[in-house]
């Protein structure tokens, strides 16, 4: 069972906060090191996850729109919020450009999310997409009231559009932060994705970083500025408070070039129990580190 902690207030640094700050002068060599150029497959699930339909729709022009969503068998078909690849299939269109605008139709204002357009009609005749949803949709007593809607753009004048629902992550994981910092404020959207179950000894950690712009105009979500360009690393430190003590195995969580916002890292655990997760988003400028901010994440295992 996981949970999640945050704050936002100011506070004053633990020790395993200040070994975390200290650690990030130590990650500089491998913000500016080389970094292994990867782009992740989306047409290559991994065995514990499958392709879910989740919408489908006709356009004006009676095109047939297959929306399908790469989940982990544990979510049982629901979206959560977060990271999400997704594919589109197309029946009674034979042109390459398709577009997905997500939109998000709030009472005082709406907007899109951080999504990656299809690089045309893959092999297997899908169109690849990945998106960003920044929040649930939200339901009050049952009824949905604000939604996620889907627009698929097909060319240039037809459109077929679908309403998913985006549940909150179980764990919390999928973070909206707003950072004070010398070069003014800096607002970030993440989600902290382990690979695997956490346990003893070392566990690879995903993280998809994005900067946060609630004005991105509707019609081009892929607008969304990138986080690598602020953020070089996030750097990593495990503490267990209840015996006061952390644990080896920790590495900075970095961009991998050519993904969708992927950060990669590795966490060290020496025994079960309760740990907090010490988080710190670092940008580099010029010789100098700066730390733009720091997250804290409790689990338990």
């Amino acid at each position: 069972m996981f949970s999640y902690l945050c704050c936002d207030m100011n506070y004053v640094r633990t020790l395993p906060e200040r070994l975390l700050l200290v650690g990030a002068i130590g990650a500089a060599y491998l913000v500016s090191g080389c970094k292994k150029k990867e782009k992740e497959s989306s047409q290559n699930p991994a065995a514990d996850s499958v392709w879910v339909e989740i919408a489908h729709e006709h356009s004006p022009q009676n095109v047939h729109v297959y929306v399908e969503a790469l989940l982990h068998r544990s979510q049982n078909g629901q979206v959560y919020e977060g990271y999400n690849r997704l594919r589109i299939k197309v029946e009674g269109y034979s042109g390459t450009n398709v577009k997905l605008v997500p939109i998000m139709y709030m009472s005082s204002h709406s907007h899109s999310c951080p999504t990656r357009q299809p690089d045309g009609r893959a092999a297997d005749g899908y169109f690849y997409a990945e998106t960003f949803f920044q929040m649930p949709t939200t339901v009050i007593n049952g009824t949905v009231t604000e939604p996620w809607k889907l627009h698929v753009i097909l060319g240039e004048n037809d459109t077929a559009t679908a309403e998913v629902r985006v549940n909150p992550h179980p764990n919390g994981w999928v973070r909206r932060k707003r950072f004070n910092t010398s070069m003014g404020e800096v607002r970030l959207l993440y989600e902290f994705r382990p690979e695997g179950a956490l346990k003893v000894g070392t566990v690879p950690v995903r993280m998809y970083v994005y900067r946060q712009n609630m004005n991105i105009p509707h019609e081009n979500p892929d607008a969304f500025p990138p986080a690598s360009d602020m953020v070089q690393v996030v750097q990593l430190n495990t503490w267990m408070p209840s015996m006061g003590h952390g644990a080896e195995g920790n590495q900075p969580a970095q961009p991998v070039v050519g993904s969708f916002g992927l950060y990669r890292g590795q966490l060290g655990f020496n025994m079960s129990g309760d740990w907090d997760i010490y988080l710190a988003f670092i940008h580099q400028h010029e010789n100098s580190l700066d730390t733009l901010g720091m997250d804290t994440i409790q689990v338990r295992f």
